[in-house]
């Protein structure tokens, strides 16, 4: 059960497990918020799109997935890098999945209509640390504004 892997996270309890899937959801969604919180401007409609995206994406009940926004939050605001989350997705995402990660990154910068210069750094820096090339990037960011509409 997810509620008892967000119990289990608070209390520290959780292993770095390749095959966790609670802390592969933790990391990209983690990842959804840093986006969001680092140019200092979090948006109702920032959050709107994480929460769509995690719905979508995990297909996870509403409780579950208001618990696992709030956790991700305070992961991201209280993390001091972002290797924790790299290396979980790395080691566990293929390629194709680290393109689509980074196409949902962009649809949340994206949301309140502009990109920020933090953004974008955070953006490339991302898609370094995940090995997407610069082309597959810029496609992400391309399919991220067609989905937007």
């Amino acid at each position: 059960m997810v509620m008892a892997f967000f119990d289990k996270f608070r209390k520290g309890q959780i292993e770095d497990s390749p095959t966790s899937d609670e802390s592969l959801r933790l990391a990209a969604t983690a990842l959804l918020f840093r986006a969001i919180q680092v140019d200092d401007e979090e948006a109702e409609v920032e959050r709107a799109a994480i929460r769509r995206i995690i719905s979508e994406e995990f297909a996870l009940p509403k409780d579950e997935v208001e618990a696992l926004m709030q956790l991700a939050s305070d992961n991201a605001a209280n993390a001091t890098d972002l290797y924790g989350w790299i290396r979980l997705i790395n080691r566990e995402y293929n390629d194709d999945e680290k393109i689509y990660l980074l196409e949902k990154l962009w649809q949340v910068v994206l949301a309140d209509g502009r990109i920020d210069s933090h953004e974008s750094t955070l953006m490339r820096r991302v898609a370094g640390l995940i090995y997407v090339s610069d082309r597959d990037s810029a496609e992400a960011k391309r399919r991220a504004q067609e989905n937007m509409g």
